[in-house]
Protein backbone atom coordinates (compact mmCIF):
# COMPACT_ATOMS: atom_id res chain seq x y z
CA UNK A 1 0.00 0.00 0.00
CA UNK A 2 1.02 3.70 -0.80
CA UNK A 3 1.80 6.16 2.44
CA UNK A 4 -1.05 8.54 0.71
CA UNK A 5 -3.52 6.06 1.11
CA UNK A 6 -5.74 7.47 4.29
CA UNK A 7 -8.61 5.17 5.48
CA UNK A 8 -11.25 6.21 8.16
CA UNK A 9 -11.93 3.40 10.65
CA UNK A 10 -15.74 3.97 12.03
CA UNK A 11 -16.19 1.73 15.08
CA UNK A 12 -17.08 2.43 18.52
CA UNK A 13 -15.33 -0.61 20.12
CA UNK A 14 -11.75 0.38 20.63
CA UNK A 15 -10.48 -2.74 20.89
CA UNK A 16 -11.47 -3.64 17.53
CA UNK A 17 -10.11 -0.05 16.03
CA UNK A 18 -7.17 -0.90 17.57
CA UNK A 19 -6.65 -4.08 15.76
CA UNK A 20 -7.76 -2.95 12.68
CA UNK A 21 -5.69 -0.40 12.76
CA UNK A 22 -2.26 -2.63 13.32
CA UNK A 23 -3.34 -4.84 10.08
CA UNK A 24 -3.43 -1.70 7.92
CA UNK A 25 -0.15 0.25 9.59
CA UNK A 26 1.71 -2.79 8.77
CA UNK A 27 0.56 -2.02 5.13
CA UNK A 28 1.96 1.61 4.59
CA UNK A 29 -1.62 2.71 5.36
CA UNK A 30 -2.60 6.17 7.15
CA UNK A 31 -5.24 5.51 9.68
CA UNK A 32 -7.99 7.89 11.23
CA UNK A 33 -10.64 7.03 13.46
CA UNK A 34 -13.66 7.47 14.61
CA UNK A 35 -16.57 5.80 16.99
CA UNK A 36 -19.38 7.70 15.09
CA UNK A 37 -21.00 8.68 12.42
CA UNK A 38 -21.40 12.19 13.18
CA UNK A 39 -17.64 12.48 14.06
CA UNK A 40 -16.68 10.03 10.34
CA UNK A 41 -18.69 12.78 8.32
CA UNK A 42 -16.80 15.64 10.15
CA UNK A 43 -13.30 14.16 9.37
CA UNK A 44 -14.47 13.78 5.63
CA UNK A 45 -14.83 17.18 5.27
CA UNK A 46 -11.49 18.02 7.14
CA UNK A 47 -9.49 14.92 5.07
CA UNK A 48 -8.86 13.73 2.04
CA UNK A 49 -10.24 9.98 2.64
CA UNK A 50 -9.73 7.23 0.29
CA UNK A 51 -11.80 4.08 1.90
CA UNK A 52 -13.92 3.85 4.75
CA UNK A 53 -13.81 0.49 7.01
CA UNK A 54 -16.84 1.03 9.04
CA UNK A 55 -19.40 -1.07 11.19
CA UNK A 56 -22.70 -2.00 10.53
CA UNK A 57 -23.96 -1.44 13.92
CA UNK A 58 -23.22 2.04 15.49
CA UNK A 59 -24.68 4.48 18.54
CA UNK A 60 -27.11 6.85 17.46
CA UNK A 61 -26.63 6.08 13.17
CA UNK A 62 -25.75 2.85 11.26
CA UNK A 63 -23.24 1.94 9.21
CA UNK A 64 -25.43 2.09 5.74
CA UNK A 65 -26.45 5.07 7.20
CA UNK A 66 -23.49 6.39 6.62
CA UNK A 67 -22.50 4.71 3.92
CA UNK A 68 -25.44 7.07 2.67
CA UNK A 69 -24.33 10.00 3.44
CA UNK A 70 -20.71 9.05 2.14
CA UNK A 71 -21.72 8.24 -1.04
CA UNK A 72 -24.23 11.48 -1.50
CA UNK A 73 -21.78 13.65 -0.25
CA UNK A 74 -18.39 12.12 -1.30
CA UNK A 75 -18.74 9.81 -4.02
CA UNK A 76 -15.17 9.36 -4.65
CA UNK A 77 -14.37 7.51 -1.71
CA UNK A 78 -14.80 4.22 -1.09
CA UNK A 79 -16.91 1.94 1.57
CA UNK A 80 -16.51 -1.38 2.88
CA UNK A 81 -18.59 -2.58 5.42
CA UNK A 82 -17.57 -4.86 8.52
CA UNK A 83 -20.48 -7.29 10.19
CA UNK A 84 -21.11 -9.97 12.16
CA UNK A 85 -24.17 -10.30 10.26
CA UNK A 86 -23.76 -11.60 6.95
CA UNK A 87 -27.20 -11.67 5.84
CA UNK A 88 -28.86 -11.90 2.12
CA UNK A 89 -30.50 -8.59 3.25
CA UNK A 90 -27.46 -6.56 4.65
CA UNK A 91 -25.69 -7.45 1.75
CA UNK A 92 -28.14 -6.37 -0.79
CA UNK A 93 -28.71 -2.65 1.23
CA UNK A 94 -25.16 -2.23 0.78
CA UNK A 95 -24.50 -3.08 -2.87
CA UNK A 96 -27.73 -0.86 -3.45
CA UNK A 97 -26.31 2.44 -1.56
CA UNK A 98 -22.94 1.98 -2.88
CA UNK A 99 -20.83 -0.09 -0.62
CA UNK A 100 -17.76 -1.15 -2.43
CA UNK A 101 -17.41 -4.47 -0.38
CA UNK A 102 -18.93 -6.15 2.57
CA UNK A 103 -16.64 -8.10 5.31
CA UNK A 104 -17.68 -10.89 7.56
CA UNK A 105 -16.51 -10.81 10.96
CA UNK A 106 -13.79 -12.05 12.86
CA UNK A 107 -10.64 -10.01 10.99
CA UNK A 108 -7.62 -12.16 12.66
CA UNK A 109 -5.54 -13.20 9.79
CA UNK A 110 -5.68 -10.09 7.80
CA UNK A 111 -5.76 -12.08 4.69
CA UNK A 112 -9.37 -11.31 3.53
CA UNK A 113 -9.09 -7.89 4.12
CA UNK A 114 -5.55 -7.59 1.89
CA UNK A 115 -7.60 -9.08 -0.29
CA UNK A 116 -10.43 -6.25 -0.41
CA UNK A 117 -7.81 -3.74 0.06
CA UNK A 118 -6.01 -4.93 -2.73
CA UNK A 119 -9.41 -4.71 -5.05
CA UNK A 120 -10.83 -1.22 -4.25
CA UNK A 121 -7.18 0.37 -4.22
CA UNK A 122 -6.70 -1.22 -7.65
CA UNK A 123 -9.94 -0.04 -8.87
CA UNK A 124 -9.33 3.61 -6.85
CA UNK A 125 -6.07 3.87 -9.12
CA UNK A 126 -8.19 2.97 -12.58
CA UNK A 127 -10.40 5.30 -11.78
CA UNK A 128 -8.10 7.84 -11.17
CA UNK A 129 -6.47 6.80 -14.03
CA UNK A 130 -10.03 6.69 -16.04
CA UNK A 131 -10.27 10.24 -14.63
CA UNK A 132 -6.85 11.88 -15.52
CA UNK A 133 -7.04 10.04 -19.06
CA UNK A 134 -10.71 12.06 -19.71
CA UNK A 135 -9.51 15.25 -18.42
CA UNK A 136 -6.36 14.98 -21.37
CA UNK A 137 -8.87 13.78 -24.03
CA UNK A 138 -10.92 16.53 -23.30
CA UNK A 139 -7.82 19.20 -23.02
CA UNK A 140 -7.27 17.78 -26.18
CA UNK A 141 -10.32 18.11 -27.89
CA UNK A 142 -10.71 21.93 -26.47
CA UNK A 143 -7.47 22.69 -28.24
CA UNK A 144 -8.51 21.58 -31.60
CA UNK A 145 -11.87 23.03 -31.32
CA UNK A 146 -9.35 26.19 -30.23
CA UNK A 147 -7.19 25.45 -32.93
CA UNK A 148 -10.51 25.40 -35.73
CA UNK A 149 -11.74 28.66 -34.41
CA UNK A 150 -8.15 30.65 -35.20
CA UNK A 151 -8.24 28.47 -38.64
CA UNK A 152 -11.86 29.84 -39.56
CA UNK A 153 -10.44 33.37 -38.31
CA UNK A 154 -8.18 33.62 -40.23
CA UNK A 155 -10.12 31.88 -43.33
CA UNK A 156 -12.28 34.68 -42.56
CA UNK A 157 -9.96 37.87 -42.41
CA UNK A 158 -8.77 36.85 -45.93
CA UNK A 159 -12.05 36.77 -47.45
CA UNK A 160 -12.56 40.88 -46.23
CA UNK A 161 -8.65 41.61 -46.97
CA UNK A 162 -9.90 40.54 -50.68
CA UNK A 163 -12.74 42.94 -50.36
CA UNK A 164 -10.14 45.53 -49.16
CA UNK A 165 -8.30 48.41 -51.24
CA UNK A 166 -6.13 50.11 -49.08
CA UNK A 167 -3.18 49.04 -47.20
CA UNK A 168 -4.30 50.14 -43.97
CA UNK A 169 -7.63 49.15 -44.44
CA UNK A 170 -6.12 45.51 -44.69
CA UNK A 171 -3.67 46.11 -41.62
CA UNK A 172 -7.15 47.14 -39.33
CA UNK A 173 -9.18 44.66 -40.73
CA UNK A 174 -6.13 42.23 -39.56
CA UNK A 175 -5.28 43.33 -36.67
CA UNK A 176 -9.17 43.92 -35.36
CA UNK A 177 -9.75 40.20 -36.53
CA UNK A 178 -6.56 39.20 -34.15
CA UNK A 179 -7.77 41.30 -31.08
CA UNK A 180 -11.12 39.95 -31.77
CA UNK A 181 -10.38 36.23 -32.39
CA UNK A 182 -7.93 36.37 -29.07
CA UNK A 183 -10.02 38.36 -27.03
CA UNK A 184 -7.00 40.62 -26.27
CA UNK A 185 -6.87 44.36 -24.62
CA UNK A 186 -4.78 45.96 -27.40
CA UNK A 187 -2.96 45.48 -30.24
CA UNK A 188 -1.15 47.28 -32.48
CA UNK A 189 0.47 47.18 -36.09
CA UNK A 190 3.60 49.35 -36.63
CA UNK A 191 5.97 49.55 -39.92
CA UNK A 192 9.58 50.60 -39.86
CA UNK A 193 10.38 54.07 -41.67
CA UNK A 194 13.01 53.69 -44.27
CA UNK A 195 13.72 57.32 -43.71
CA UNK A 196 14.03 58.39 -40.02
CA UNK A 197 14.58 54.61 -39.24
CA UNK A 198 11.73 54.66 -36.55
CA UNK A 199 8.43 52.24 -36.02
CA UNK A 200 5.76 54.11 -36.43
CA UNK A 201 2.47 52.65 -35.43
CA UNK A 202 -0.14 52.32 -38.48
CA UNK A 203 -3.13 50.70 -37.06
CA UNK A 204 -4.21 50.50 -33.35
CA UNK A 205 -7.18 48.22 -31.20
CA UNK A 206 -8.17 49.50 -27.87
CA UNK A 207 -5.90 52.16 -28.20
CA UNK A 208 -6.85 55.80 -27.61
CA UNK A 209 -7.14 57.31 -31.11
CA UNK A 210 -5.10 60.06 -29.85
CA UNK A 211 -2.24 58.40 -28.93
CA UNK A 212 -2.27 55.84 -31.98
CA UNK A 213 -2.18 59.48 -33.93
CA UNK A 214 0.48 60.31 -31.77
CA UNK A 215 2.73 56.98 -31.90
CA UNK A 216 1.84 57.44 -36.30
CA UNK A 217 4.94 59.56 -35.58
CA UNK A 218 7.01 57.64 -34.04
CA UNK A 219 7.47 54.67 -31.22
CA UNK A 220 10.50 55.76 -29.07
CA UNK A 221 13.30 53.22 -27.41
CA UNK A 222 11.73 50.63 -25.64
CA UNK A 223 10.15 47.60 -25.21
CA UNK A 224 8.82 46.99 -28.96
CA UNK A 225 11.65 48.08 -30.57
CA UNK A 226 14.19 46.00 -28.74
CA UNK A 227 11.91 43.00 -29.46
CA UNK A 228 11.37 44.29 -33.52
CA UNK A 229 15.19 44.35 -33.28
CA UNK A 230 15.52 40.63 -32.12
CA UNK A 231 13.05 39.78 -35.23
CA UNK A 232 11.67 36.67 -32.95
CA UNK A 233 8.32 36.27 -32.14
CA UNK A 234 7.39 36.41 -28.67
CA UNK A 235 5.14 34.93 -26.12
CA UNK A 236 4.75 36.14 -22.50
CA UNK A 237 1.66 34.20 -20.61
CA UNK A 238 1.22 36.13 -17.39
CA UNK A 239 3.60 39.34 -16.96
CA UNK A 240 6.12 40.61 -18.23
CA UNK A 241 9.37 39.13 -17.15
CA UNK A 242 12.12 41.74 -15.32
CA UNK A 243 14.36 41.05 -18.40
CA UNK A 244 11.30 42.13 -20.70
CA UNK A 245 9.99 44.56 -18.17
CA UNK A 246 12.99 46.96 -17.49
CA UNK A 247 12.94 47.23 -21.41
CA UNK A 248 9.76 48.87 -21.39
CA UNK A 249 9.13 52.74 -20.75
CA UNK A 250 6.15 53.48 -18.56
CA UNK A 251 4.61 55.37 -21.29
CA UNK A 252 4.81 52.26 -23.73
CA UNK A 253 3.47 50.37 -21.20
CA UNK A 254 0.61 52.72 -20.30
CA UNK A 255 -0.58 53.99 -24.35
CA UNK A 256 0.25 50.81 -26.11
CA UNK A 257 0.60 47.55 -23.83
CA UNK A 258 -2.14 46.33 -21.49
CA UNK A 259 -1.49 43.29 -19.08
CA UNK A 260 -1.35 40.12 -18.73
CA UNK A 261 0.66 38.91 -21.40
CA UNK A 262 1.68 39.44 -24.56
CA UNK A 263 2.11 37.90 -27.95
CA UNK A 264 4.52 39.49 -30.61
CA UNK A 265 5.03 38.34 -34.32
CA UNK A 266 7.70 40.22 -36.56
CA UNK A 267 6.70 41.40 -40.24
CA UNK A 268 8.98 40.28 -42.54
CA UNK A 269 9.23 41.27 -46.15
CA UNK A 270 11.84 40.62 -48.88
CA UNK A 271 13.32 38.97 -45.98
CA UNK A 272 13.58 41.82 -43.98
CA UNK A 273 11.94 42.72 -40.49
CA UNK A 274 9.52 45.61 -41.66
CA UNK A 275 7.77 45.74 -38.82
CA UNK A 276 5.72 43.95 -35.89
CA UNK A 277 2.16 42.71 -34.83
CA UNK A 278 1.49 43.28 -30.91
CA UNK A 279 -1.17 42.28 -29.15
CA UNK A 280 -1.37 42.17 -25.51
CA UNK A 281 -4.06 42.06 -22.18
CA UNK A 282 -5.86 38.32 -22.04
CA UNK A 283 -8.96 38.02 -20.17
CA UNK A 284 -9.55 36.80 -17.07
CA UNK A 285 -8.79 33.40 -16.10
CA UNK A 286 -6.94 32.75 -19.23
CA UNK A 287 -3.47 33.03 -20.31
CA UNK A 288 -1.88 32.85 -24.06
CA UNK A 289 -0.47 29.82 -25.73
CA UNK A 290 1.28 28.59 -28.76
CA UNK A 291 -1.53 28.40 -30.44
CA UNK A 292 -2.16 32.41 -29.97
CA UNK A 293 1.06 32.81 -30.98
CA UNK A 294 0.97 30.67 -34.16
CA UNK A 295 -2.37 32.35 -35.23
CA UNK A 296 -0.59 35.43 -34.79
CA UNK A 297 2.25 34.22 -36.96
CA UNK A 298 0.14 33.52 -39.71
CA UNK A 299 -1.84 37.22 -39.50
CA UNK A 300 1.36 38.77 -39.83
CA UNK A 301 2.24 36.48 -42.80
CA UNK A 302 -1.22 37.70 -44.40
CA UNK A 303 -0.03 41.20 -43.98
CA UNK A 304 3.53 40.79 -45.52
CA UNK A 305 1.64 39.39 -48.39
CA UNK A 306 -0.53 41.79 -48.71
CA UNK A 307 2.67 44.52 -48.46
CA UNK A 308 4.21 42.66 -51.41
CA UNK A 309 1.40 42.47 -53.15
CA UNK A 310 0.86 46.29 -53.03
CA UNK A 311 4.80 46.57 -53.76
CA UNK A 312 4.20 44.35 -57.13
CA UNK A 313 1.71 46.88 -57.73
CA UNK A 314 3.02 50.02 -57.63
CA UNK A 315 6.05 48.61 -59.29
CA UNK A 316 4.09 47.85 -62.48
CA UNK A 317 1.90 51.44 -62.06
CA UNK A 318 5.75 52.82 -62.25
CA UNK A 319 6.61 50.97 -65.08
CA UNK A 320 3.41 51.73 -66.99
CA UNK A 321 3.42 55.41 -66.46
CA UNK A 322 7.59 55.23 -67.86
CA UNK A 323 6.68 52.89 -70.94
CA UNK A 324 5.81 54.83 -74.36
CA UNK A 325 2.61 55.28 -75.30
CA UNK A 326 2.08 53.56 -78.50
CA UNK A 327 1.38 55.41 -82.44
CA UNK A 328 -2.62 54.52 -82.98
Amino acid sequence: MKSEQRILIVDDFDDRRLQLRKLLEKRNCTVVEASNCEDALELLIQLDIHLILTETELPTMSGLFLLQKVKNQHPATEVILLTNNSSSFNLLQALRLGAYDFIVRPIDTGEILDKALERVFTHIGLRSENSQLMQTLERQNSDLQHALKLLKAINESMEQVAAATDVLDVFKILLTSAVKTISARRGFIALLDQRSGQLKLKAGSGINPALCRRYADGIPEGLTTELFRRGQSQLVREKLPPQLFDLARNTELSDLLAGPGLLLAPLRFLKREVGVLVLSGHREGYEFTEHELHFLIQIAHHACLVLEKTGEIHQLKKKIRKAPAKET
